[in-house]
């Protein structure tokens, strides 16, 4: 056997020659299996010469011998070489089988990057201190509140937030017709600016008439015109409840207003103690990744951007947006930068946990497995099946290990804590600068 091993940045490709009894016993099992199966006019099923099956199968008795040899000897020839692919993702190529006992044949694969380890210790890390104040608590009653709003008929002007019955009738302009009746809270985005507009003022029995109102397909370019008809068939007022000692027991907050207001103190504290978390943990991780630049995997990033555009699928669909080719087109050249940090993240995780001891136990593995399966209101057995036909158990150990080693760079980083208001007095300004050079700009686009 003779094994060139070419290299081209992190792609590996093997030229592997061989001939004698492993290829002969290896070419055998496949045209005896054919001689089984195959069917050629003037033999008898079961009774084809293997020369014959091997002149006319021949593409396929090279591509099988092929794969076959790889299976039970490429490990053998990736321990001589001390390679490590990244992935089970191979690459065939130039196969040429020669009689039935000389096989030659390229194989590429990819392997894992070369990179110093940087040093991490002492990063810093800016911070804003998320206390809770009198107006976040105010903030959460009102949203309460108007979560709980009921609707009563009145006759009344539309306003904003009044909740309406209306029956419209549409014509285009090629003659298309049709009409329906439906109730819609105005404000909330179901219907188009311009028909709110429209609706707002009026009273139960009014007729509302827009002339050309153009009409939009599913990309939102305008496809026609048509007059629309409104008739409103009812007006219900909205009725905010108070927040007082009957409404908090009824939607479960405690026994009075005071407990009310305790309770949702608590839950915020403890939400923005979780967000500084998360806030601490990805602005740790940006510090990180910046320092690097070496190059990743291909075949790792693939696979990464296809996670990350099913779980941009699965939002929209959350929203009630089916998404077609075109959205997800546009979305997989947006999310391969973060797929491509992604990866180097792992190498970089990886590389930092062997230098800090740091390793995942089975025990580590079940428990996130469990923690996974209480989400998801599911058996753990279930999610175990689940996650080994997508063959995503290996990403639950990296899960477990980035939560160790990112817990461990923590006790290492320098956190600089800035309160709200001066982060909310950096971003105003921020905000004035950017509309000052926008100005500029623009003054210097008129002369």
């Amino acid at each position: 056997m003779g094994v060139v091993v070419e290299e081209n940045q992190l792609e590996r490709t093997l030229t592997i020659e061989e001939q004698g009894e492993k290829v002969k016993d290896l070419v055998d099992s496949v045209l005896s299996e054919l001689s089984k199966t195959v069917s050629i006019k003037g033999f008898r099923k079961g009774h084809v010469p293997k020369t014959v099956i091997l002149a006319r199968y021949k593409d396929y008795i090279q591509e099988e011998v092929a794969k076959r040899y790889i299976n039970k000897y490429l490990q053998e020839i990736l321990k001589e070489k001390n390679l490590t692919p990244v992935s089970p993702q191979l690459y065939f190529g130039d196969i040429e089988l020669k009689g039935t006992d000389a096989l030659k044949m390229k194989v590429s694969f990819e392997v894992a990057p070369e990179f110093e380890l940087k040093d991490y210790e002492g990063i810093e890390v800016e911070l804003v201190k998320k206390e809770v104040r009198d107006e976040d608590v105010e903030k959460v009653i009102e949203s309460i509140l108007n979560q709980n709003v009921k609707h009563e008929p009145e006759d009344k002007e539309i306003e904003a937030g009044d909740k309406v019955k209306i029956r419209y009738h549409i014509v285009s302009k090629d003659g298309e017709e049709e009409e329906d009746e439906f109730e819609v809270i105005i404000g909330s985005g179901t219907l188009r600016k311009e028909v709110e507009d429209a609706l707002i003022g009026k009273k139960k029995g009014d007729i509302v008439e827009l002339k050309d109102v153009p009409l939009l397909d599913e990309k939102g370019q305008e496809k026609g015109k048509a007059d629309v008809t409104i008739t409103i068939l009812e007006v219900y007022k909205k009725v905010v409840p108070e927040f007082n000692d009957e409404f908090v027991k009824q939607v479960g907050l405690g026994e009075n207003v005071e407990d009310a207001r305790k309770k949702i103190r608590e839950d915020l504290e403890k939400r923005f103690k979780e967000d500084e978390r998360r806030e601490l943990e990805q602005k740790l991780i940006d510090e990180l990744v910046k320092e690097y630049d070496f190059p990743v995997p291909q075949t790792l990033v693939e696979a990464e951007l296809e996670a990350l555009l099913q779980d941009y699928a699965q939002q929209l669909q959350a929203y009630g947006i089916q998404p077609n080719q075109e959205m997800l087109v546009a979305a997989r050249e947006g999310l391969r930068q973060t797929a491509e940090k992604n990866i180097r993240l792992m190498f970089i995780i990886n590389k930092i946990a062997e230098k800090e001891g740091i390793s995942v136990s089975q025990e580590e593995i079940e428990e996130e497995i469990k923690k996974l399966a209480q989400a998801y209101n599911t058996t753990v057995d279930e999610v175990k099946r689940i996650l080994e036909e997508r063959g995503l158990l290996p990403n639950i150990s990296y899960t477990v290990l980035r939560k160790k080693v990112l817990e461990k760079l923590i006790e290492k980083v320098n956190i600089k804590e800035i309160s709200r208001e001066e982060f909310e007095e950096r971003m105003k300004k921020e905000q004035e600068e950017k509309q000052q050079e926008t100005e500029k700009e623009e003054s210097k686009e008129e002369v």
